[in-house]
């Protein structure tokens, strides 16, 4: 099946040659910013081999269509290219791009390495004799001159050189096993009991990649006359601790790539543990708020998410929303260091809003009934889970690897060159706008807290839910954990936010622990009423010199019989610094 992906359209300069005639610029297509891959602004039409028997046929029927096709070659490849005359419409004015090769971040670049327009039948398009400079996937998009063009047209690819078939390997996750992951991750999905909530993707997809799932397609794989010797030469044993771990990085990254980074619902920006946006600051607006002309302009854009439209001033803005309150976050994407501003509000009990590149109207999302709609930035290539320095992209390092699973993310620390990193701040704005910097330390005094600017990364967002018992008159009582990871070295915030029921709070002793070993007390017995509700609430005592990457404990005893509680959600906000 083919994904359609936001397409915007340039003049290309340098690559088009003169026409007979004036039949204005050639269109061509060209990376969304968000996504730096040039395929991202084409359909994807799938694979293309050599040879007549896989020559490909589509269509073009409406306007802005670029179909993108991918082709592997091994070394020293030489290919041709066509627009045949021979399945094509007669009045058909194509053109025709190659970017690549692929790298191992997933994209192709931003600029093709060949392109033509009419050196073909007509005004078809023809790339004769191509060397491609090295081995691996190349992308291959088939447009029309204006990017308007109506018509059937047939790609037809040929080896020129003694051969062009891609070396066969076993380094990535075999298609066999990876299909096989896959279908269990489309049953879990399928599960009436499965909730979004609880899980998402990324953690199916790692569930999914395990021995007996992947049993019977390791079978047949290597029963098969074609068993690759790598796999199919040790025990099932073997092979499942070495490659499934491999699968289940390929496809999360594959699951990230066309991955919302702002997830798929406004409520994963705060419990969405594996997020790579950070919350840099949050207000709550009103109408007396004293808001900047653009802050004023983006309140009226956001309102325009609900049903009133016809709002023009953000004083009319706040008059039709449910409180007459409008919550603003500045965030910062870690995995692709942009900045974003979000606005969310309540419009008859659901929730609307709309994402703004930062310091500007520049719509990229929208918020709907809690839901996040025509998203168009996606996971960049930091921020993702890595065990070694190899499972991220060129220059990026694994950094704050927790010791119990070696679990880190995917961080260019290169790029942590802001003037104003290590400069002191005050609040949670403190840190200059947009700039993707944290006011580490300031949590524990609020507004007024003082902290030092720090790379946005260095502050993680970690949740569970647990729903663990909490056993009457238990001196065991129950623990429940969080591993912390992708970190600095040290601590210098921990923010808690946590849910337990439970006829008398009073009865029980709630400490949390860091992963160095230290204890702190957040309730003995203490609390009232019939639950303890903790939300951003700043954790004080943790000494800031111990490790902050590893496990840390929630621990809850009930030492007065009579009730029985009920641990149900459970995270922190850590904020980190090198040591």
């Amino acid at each position: 099946m083919s994904r359609s992906f936001v397409l915007v359209l340039s003049v290309f300069l340098g690559l088009a040659g003169c026409a007979a005639e004036d039949r204005g610029p050639v269109s061509e297509p060209e990376f969304v910013d968000g996504k730096a891959d040039v395929g991202d602004s084409v359909r994807d039409m799938g694979e293309l081999g050599f040879g007549p028997e896989n020559a490909e046929a589509g269509s073009f029927s409406q306007d802005l269509e670029f179909h993108g096709y991918r082709l592997a070659v091994g070394p020293e490849a030489v290919v041709s290219l066509e627009i045949t005359q021979l399945g094509s419409s007669k009045k058909l004015d194509s053109t025709l791009y190659v970017y690549g090769p692929r790298a191992t971040s997933g994209g192709y670049g931003t600029r093709a390495l060949a392109f033509d327009d009419d050196a073909g039948w007509g005004r078809l398009s023809r790339l004769r004799a191509l060397a491609l400079p090295a081995a691996g996937e190349y992308l291959v998009v088939v447009g029309t001159h204006d990017a308007l063009g109506r018509g059937n047209y047939r790609l037809l690819a040929t080896c020129e050189s003694a051969s062009c078939a891609p070396e066969v390997t076993v380094e990535g996750c075999h298609p066999d096993i990876a299909a096989a992951i896959l279908a269990c991750v489309e049953d879990q999905l399928a599960d009436p009991d499965y909730d979004p909530y609880r899980q998402t993707r990324l953690d199916l997809l790692e569930l999914c990649a395990d021995a007996e799932v992947t049993a019977a397609a390791w079978d047949a794989l290597c029963a098969g006359p074609a068993a690759p010797a790598s796999l199919c030469e040790v025990t099932y044993e073997e092979f499942a601790l070495s490659h499934l771990p491999l699968c289940s990085r390929e496809l999360q990254n594959q699951a990230l790539d066309e991955s919302c980074v702002f997830g798929l619902r406004y409520r994963d920006l705060h419990h969405q543990p594996t997020g790579a946006v950070v919350i840099v600051s949050e207000r709550v607006l009103t109408a007396g708020s004293g808001l900047t002309a653009l802050e004023e302009q983006q309140v009226v854009e956001a309102v325009h998410a609900t049903a009133y439209t016809e709002v023009t001033t953000s004083q009319e803005a706040f008059a039709v929303v449910d409180g007459g309150e409008i919550h603003k976050l500045e965030l910062w994407d870690a995995s692709g260091r942009r900045a974003f501003t979000a606005y969310e509000l309540g419009a008859g009990d659901n929730s609307f809003g709309m994402f703004f590149r930062h310091g500007t109207v520049s719509q990229v999302a929208r918020i709907n009934d809690s839901d996040i709609y025509d998203c168009e930035v996606f996971w960049g290539p930091e921020m993702r889970a890595c065990a070694e320095d190899a499972h991220c992209g060129e220059g990026l390092r694994c950094t704050g690897r927790a010791p119990e699973n070696g679990r880190g993310r995917c961080v260019d620390t290169r790029l942590d060159t802001h003037p104003a990193i290590g400069t002191a701040c005050v609040g949670q704005d403190g840190c200059p706008a947009g700039s993707g910097l944290v006011c580490s330390g300031a949590a524990a005094g609020g507004e007024a807290g003082e902290g030092w600017c720090r790379p946005g990364w260095m502050r993680g967002r970690f949740v569970s839910a647990p729903e663990l018992e909490i056993p009457d008159a238990s001196a065991a009582g129950v623990e429940a954990q969080l591993l912390v990871f992708g970190l600095a070295t040290v601590d210098t915030d921990v923010v808690i936010d946590l849910w337990i029921a439970h006829a008398r709070p009073s009865d029980l002793r709630v400490s949390l622990v860091d992963a160095g070993g230290t204890e702190v007390v957040l309730s003995d017995h203490q609390a009232a009423g019939a639950e303890l509700v903790l939300r951003a609430v700043p954790v004080l005592g943790f000494p800031g010199d111990e490790s902050v990457n590893g496990v840390w404990r929630l621990r809850i005893t009930d030492d007065v019989a009579g009730e029985v509680g009920y641990l149900g959600d459970f995270g922190l906000t850590v904020t980190s610094r090198w040591d």
